[in-house]
């Protein structure tokens, strides 16, 4: 019961993060859930409520954010960019944890720990990445390696993690085993996500050609994937990540050859996967900030401890930087193009994940201290490209901008939609509830007049079915008129982008006239 609480409390912080992320766009969305992570411990009645959690209950918040990452590219890129994944997410992931470790070491921490550090903060976060560079336009040279390495240095990461924490708890590191335990791991992750997903496509192929009425249990399917197969992998001692990577890949593949089979399911796809990625995605970093308040204040500041992991977790943090810009000069990327391949490899839900799962094999103190050093070391990751990264990359049109082109755009083919229905001839209480629904498409009815409406529709007799099909095609001839001014704008404008953004909305709209399964009466 206690678990449900705190999820459904996280669940709501996790959507008030995103009303003010919408409300303040220029402050990154994982500020704000930070923030309010922070905030809930502040709060002492919520911060009760709040229970520590569980490594594996954290691990089932981020496997699906990685299966997401997955489904969102595509295997051709995967095939073209092998070696480069393989120097990625093996080779740079090896040397940052050695040389991270060791440079740990010299503060007196002992060599197991300083490498478990190491390792811990190997891994790179997409969904951070996009959302430091976000309203900038990072280099295709740039952007492709960092996407390549947040999908499937994870992987890695875990074995070697996996491989330090039982160090520290016995003593000795086992390389033969580690190696291992790799191999088995990697490609038993890669054979079971990819068999889980030929099968899972399988069936799903099957209720369409069947043509079986399952649509909302496929989307249960989509919910349930990514734990499904995280749980399998986990079960038969493989790697989850691994599995849900490669699944979110195969997926990717059925989504881009199968779109037009069914339209219905495959945007829907499209808005539970946005949805999905950014309630997790601010779950964990809500997470992360009340998890780090926690124990600043009460092991650090209640016991007099001291602030030496601020001095570790900088340190990690600039050796990351040199070697990665070294990485980036070793494959001819520009000095400019190194820089920014550094400072680009943000850290965060899979990192915070990782320290959660080696609780178990360390004690109370070294537990604390590898919490504030990853900590501090993930807030930095995302602090400091956030400062540097819009001084050196170009900037896409500002969003206040963008905005009112789109507005002025929506304005002007809201105008001919009205005008195209002032000149036929409808019943006046038909036309009048056409024209309001028109003009909602620009938010241009005020809350009285929303309210006006409410009642009048509420007070009188519902539309007969003349009147009702009277109105619809009112309003298909309305967006037929749309969609021409739209068509007319795109050829003598640079507005491509803008205009199928509206065009869309308008397909959609006609979409619900015209779909008996979206009639409310």
């Amino acid at each position: 019961m206690a678990l449900i609480i705190s999820l459904i409390i996280i669940f709501v912080a996790a959507v008030i993060s995103s009303i003010i992320s919408a409300m303040i766009p220029k402050l990154s969305i994982n500020y704000v859930s930070i923030i309010i992570g922070i905030i809930i411990v502040l709060i002492a009645p919520l911060n009760r409520l709040v229970t520590p959690f569980e490594p594996d209950v954290f691990m089932y918040i981020v496997a699906p954010l990685i299966y997401f990452e997955g489904q969102t590219t595509r295997i051709n890129l995967v095939r073209n960019s092998l070696w480069q994944i393989i120097n990625l997410c093996i080779v740079l992931v090896l040397v940052l944890m050695v040389i991270s470790g060791v440079v740990v070491s010299l503060f007196g921490i002992p060599l197991a720990l300083a490498f478990l550090i190491g390792a811990l903060s190997t891994p790179t976060d997409a969904t951070a990445t996009e959302t430091v560079s976000e309203g900038l336009i990072v280099p295709k040279d740039q952007e492709v390696p960092l996407k390549m390495e947040s999908l499937f240095n994870d992987a890695t990461a875990i074995i070697l993690v996996g491989a330090t924490s039982l160090w520290v708890e016995r003593g000795n590191f086992n390389y033969q085993s580690t190696m291992q335990g790799f191999l088995f791991s990697a490609i038993g992750g890669i054979v079971t996500g990819i068999t889980i997903a030929l099968v899972m496509i399988n069936f799903r192929r099957s209720l369409e050609q069947h043509n079986f009425d399952a649509h909302n249990a496929q989307n249960m399917l989509f919910i349930i994937t990514p734990f499904f197969i995280y749980f399998i992998a986990e079960e038969i001692k493989v790697s989850g990540i691994i599995a849900v990577v490669c699944a979110g890949l195969m997926q990717n593949s059925e989504s881009i050859n199968s779109r037009f089979v069914y339209p219905r399911q495959f945007h829907n796809g499209i808005m539970l996967l946005d949805l999905f990625r950014e309630l997790l995605n601010n779950m964990v970093f809500i997470i992360l900030g009340l998890s780090f308040v926690r124990i600043v204040r009460d092991d650090i500041i209640n016991e007099d401890a001291g602030w030496e992991w601020l001095v570790i977790g900088l340190i990690i943090y600039l050796v990351n930087l040199i070697i990665r810009f070294a990485y980036g000069k070793l494959s001819r990327m520009s000095t400019r193009g190194s820089f920014i391949f550094a400072i680009g490899g943000v850290r965060g839900a899979v990192t915070l994940a990782l320290v959660f799962m080696v609780t178990d094999r360390l004690t109370n103190g070294q537990f604390q201290e590898v919490v504030l050093i990853e900590t501090f070391m993930i807030v930095l990751s995302m602090i400091v490209p956030s400062i540097v990264l819009p001084f050196i990359l170009p900037h896409q049109m500002a969003e206040k901008e963008v905005k009112a082109r789109v507005n002025s755009l929506k304005n002007e083919m809201v105008d001919e939609g009205l005008k195209a229905v002032q000149d036929i001839y409808l019943p006046a209480r038909v036309k009048e509830r056409v024209l309001f629904d028109l003009r909602d498409q620009r938010s241009a009815n005020s809350t009285r007049e929303f309210w006006r409406q409410w009642l009048r529709s509420n007070q009188h007799p519902s539309f007969n079915s003349e009147e009702r099909e009277l109105e619809q095609r009112a309003l298909l001839w309305a967006f037929r008129a749309e969609r021409e001014y739209l068509d007319m704008v795109s050829q003598k404008e640079n507005m491509e982008k803008y205009v199928y953004q509206l065009y869309n909305d308008v397909l959609l709209s006609e979409s619900i006239i015209i779909d008996p399964e979206n009639n409310l009466g």
